[in-house]
């Protein structure tokens, strides 16, 4: 019995993951279609990729001087 209620739950999770794929690649065709909008997310991934930097780059340097 438990068997059998892991195999739908994952066939639901598969479902729904499904479900989700094909919403966020229907927002991606509605972004890389609209320049104007590719252009503002380009630039905040952009900004976010640096802002990651600097603070794996201040994680770094915390880890080197405790692991002293």
């Amino acid at each position: 019995m438990k068997n059998t209620e892991t195999k739908e739950r994952r066939a639901m999770e598969r479902q729904w993951q499904a479900e989700d794929d094909a919403r966020i690649m229907a927002q991606y065709q509605e972004i890389v279609g609209n320049k104007a909008r590719l252009a503002r997310a380009t630039k905040e991934a952009t900004k976010q990729a640096k802002e990651l930097e600097r603070r794996a780059q201040s994680l770094k340097s915390i880890a080197t001087k405790r692991g002293k």
